[in-house]
């Protein structure tokens, strides 16, 4: 190029200063806009957002059309660099370019997705903002006197073509979702592979129950409008017909669309005995026939309990699979070896893999910090080829800085897990009280590292860890609890800024919520072991009963008072699983009393003596009198008159059968998948024990949980409510071995009066099992 042709590119764009290169293109300097925001058709909010941003960062209000001596800031569109439409070509549709031209600034993507992320990192990178929390006191905006952008080109695009963090996807919390998506997080309109489940739309019983029985398990359709607990009969040849004319139908009526889930129904119920082989070669079938009509549409699908074991063939390229394990069971070698194989088994059958995962949040009752486990995690799915990734969060901002790192971690899955930990802290409470937040998650990081992993509570092999039990707070010892109360009241005082006041307030509260529930929670007990010991338990339950009492409602009041936040609502709310619901009585301890009292002072005693002296001013020593005649309310508890009232839980899978076997009084489990006997008893709001033996022999792999699902007076069934124990492993030795569960009957469980209960022994197993149980017994009182 000559100077003639030069001097007229350069009469072709706006003057702006002379600038050595190292000192950048101008923005704001001594308090006056040296830069003009240009947007391309269509991103206008998000030029708005930066202008803002920059705003609240220097007090200047960036001009939004061009002007001479002005650097122009293009978002959206290429504004005059040629090589900005190369550039995005092949690039990620969540990628973007920040790049310098001639004294220019051009902020685009190849989608409008794209072009939010690049305008999300020109904030952060140069203007500094850092979404730490939701709403505008999770927003961390530093004060610029000056702002200058390098002479740098940036290209990025995000470890994860898929990243999404439920509930954040969607808008039911408006400030949650706007976080995310300023962290680079997808939503419901822009994940580009759907695969969640979906078969139901395929098959509404309104269409087929009629005329095409056989597509439903067993040949019985589902009642309408049950979108669970059943799958179509993929073995059955018109299924096929029905799913490609369902999902024909689905691209006409949405021809933008670029995937479709077939992933299976919730909860099982599959006609087929090991429904793998049937269910991918169905899909692989499937798929073909759709993209006759519509190549390049994806699918993706749930490789979800059952269906976690990949096929021995390879599913279709435009087929991907979303493997789903809670992956924090990871943080044991032994758990992250079967996983890493399970993974590999499924990278040499498919093409594209996606992980889905269980981060949660709420509902527990603890912070559950992971995040040093979790990158390397990340590393390994990315180093591995996968290229997707879902999560349910619903996140307790108590947690802190776990969400951002877990979005960072996803957009570069290379980043230093620490590093982000220690600028999340800074950011947040300022540089005094860093070290001090710091060290309040890593306390509870430890425990979830360290303490949980081993524990009873802990299932090396489940899907998802059992988030809506709470034996985990037995590992909790008052001195966390002490620690952790004296470091974030330490972070408090140490802020100096109103907006790190706000944000250390916002964890000291979350906090508020662990210790009541740690402190509340009806922890177990051991039966005494002589009088001394009883009398201690009675004078120990008496002296804390109170306490214990006015802990669970300020627990209870706290979930109603975070409802109201739109930070610290508990998305997932614990309030609505009974096991996480309790009043401060102490079921184990109080049952506990009872049966000594029973068993050891039948005629009365030392420690009866002293129950009823407290009685007359405590009404705690007064149930424990009241309970002690409380009769078993379990009819045919010992299976000396054959098996009715006991019946096979209807919902039950696989194989699964109950008998009482010729010549011996006991209940007998048999076969594989999941369930057993049930029993609909009457019972009072108020506590409960349920008791009984098993025998399992050698060689068997099950476990059992008991279960009490809450009924309405009528015996209809109260959706989603069951009382139950955790999961238990069951010995295989072949002598008798205890089970118990005590527990709280609620009154009302999702605004229904609880007047009955199922109780259920759920036997787990993926092999064929034969165990029996015996001497069941239940007994509840009326608090």
């Amino acid at each position: 190029m000559n100077r003639r042709q030069l001097l007229g590119l350069m009469g072709a764009i706006p003057l702006v200063p002379a600038l050595l290169p190292e000192e950048g293109l101008p923005v704001v300097l001594s308090g006056t806009a040296r830069a003009a925001v240009i947007a391309a058709p269509g991103a206008e909010a998000l030029a708005d957002e930066l202008v803002a941003y920059v705003e609240r960062a220097t007090g200047v209000r960036l001009p939004r059309s061009a002007a001479p001596g002005l650097t122009p800031i293009h978002v959206g569109g290429p504004g005059p660099d040629p090589a900005v439409p190369r550039l995005l070509t092949g690039l990620d549709p969540d990628g973007f370019v920040i790049r310098i031209y001639q004294g220019t600034v051009t902020v685009a993507g190849p989608s409008a997705a794209g072009t939010a992320n690049g305008v999300r990192e020109f904030l952060e990178r140069y203007v500094g903002v850092r979404w730490l929390l939701p709403g505008p006191d999770g927003d961390d905006v530093p004060a610029l006197a000056a702002l200058r952008i390098p002479v740098v080109q940036v290209y990025e695009q995000p470890a994860f073509t898929q990243r999404s963090l439920s509930p954040l996807r969607d808008a039911r919390y408006p400030l949650q979702q706007q976080w995310a998506q300023r962290n680079r997080m997808q939503g419901v309109g822009t994940e580009p592979i759907a695969f969640h489940h979906n078969l139901h739309t395929l098959f509404p019983v309104e269409r087929y129950g009629q005329t095409h029985p056989e597509y439903y398990p067993g040949g019985r359709p589902p009642a309408p409008g049950k979108l669970t607990g059943w799958q179509p009969a993929f073995s059955v040849p018109g299924t096929i017909d029905a799913a490609v004319t369902g999902i024909l139908e689905y691209f006409a009526a949405n021809p933008a669309a670029r995937s479709f889930s077939l992933g299976v129904n919730d909860g099982e119920g599959f006609a087929e005995t090991d429904p793998v082989p049937a269910y991918y070669a169905w899909v692989n079938e499937v798929v073909r026939r759709v993209l006759e009509r519509h190549p390049g549409k994806d699918f993706g699908l749930l490789a979800y309990r059952t269906l976690e074991t990949p096929p021995a063939f390879p599913l279709h390229p435009r087929v991907v699979p979303f493997l789903t394990q809670d992956r924090y069971a990871w943080v044991d070698p032994a758990v992250e070896a079967d996983g890493h194989a399970l993974t590999e088994r499924w990278l040499a059958v498919c093409e594209r893999l996606g992980f889905y995962d269980y981060l949660y949040g709420a509902p527990y009752l603890l912070p559950r910090m992971f995040s040093r486990r979790y990158a390397e995690t990340l590393r390994y799915a990315k180093a591995k080829g996968v290229v997707a990734h879902y999560a349910e969060l619903y996140p307790n901002w108590g947690e802190g800085p776990k969400p951002w790192i877990t979005a960072k971690l996803l957009w570069n899955a290379g980043a230093d897990v620490d590093r982000l930990n220690r600028e999340w802290c800074e950011r947040a409470v300022g540089t005094a009280a860093a070290d001090t937040l710091s060290a309040y998650f890593a306390l509870w990081e430890r425990f979830w590292t360290e303490r949980v992993p081993g524990s009873p509570w802990f299932l090396p092999e489940a899907t998802y860890q059992t988030f809506n039990l709470p034996q985990y707070l037995d590992l909790v010892e008052e001195a966390d609890l002490e620690r952790s109360r004296s470091l974030l009241d330490s972070v408090v005082s140490a802020t100096v800024t109103p907006a790190q006041r706000a944000r250390a307030t916002i964890m000291r509260r979350a906090f508020e919520f662990f210790e009541a529930s740690a402190l509340s929670y009806p922890r177990p007990v051991q039966a005494p072991a002589d009088q001394a010991a009883a009398l201690a338990l009675l004078e120990s339950g008496v002296e804390a009963f109170q306490r214990r009492l006015d802990l669970a409602a300020r627990r209870q009041a706290l979930i109603t008072e975070f409802s109201r936040d739109p930070v610290l609502v508990l998305q997932m709310n614990p309030a609505s699983h009974p096991n996480l619901t309790w009043t401060g009585w102490n079921p184990g301890e109080y049952w506990t009393l009872v049966d000594y009292l029973r068993m050891r002072e039948p005629d009365g005693g030392p420690v009866t003596d002293r129950a009823r002296a407290l009685a007359a001013e405590h009404p705690y020593a007064a149930l424990i009198l009241r309970g002690v005649p409380a009769p078993s309310l379990v009819r045919n508890p010992s299976f000396e008159d054959g098996l009715a009232p006991w019946e096979l839980l209807d919902r039950s899978t696989g194989t699964r059968a109950i008998s009482r076997p010729p010549g011996e009084a006991v209940l007998r489990v048999t076969g594989q998948g999941w369930g057993g006997p049930s029993q609909v008893i009457d019972i009072e709001p108020g506590l409960a024990r349920l008791t009984a033996t098993y025998r399992a022999p050698a060689g068997t792999r099950a476990s059992v949980q008991l279960a009490l699902d809450l009924l309405e007076q009528n015996g209809t069934p109260i959706t989603g409510s069951s009382v139950r124990s955790p999961v238990i492993t069951l010995r295989p030795t072949g002598a008798w071995t205890p089970l118990r569960l005590d527990c709280e009957i609620p009154a009302t469980a999702r605004g229904k009066q609880v007047g009955m209960v199922r109780l259920i022994f759920l036997v787990d197993s993926a092999a064929d099992v034969s165990v029996d149980f015996d001497d069941v017994d239940l007994r509840n009182i009326a608090k």
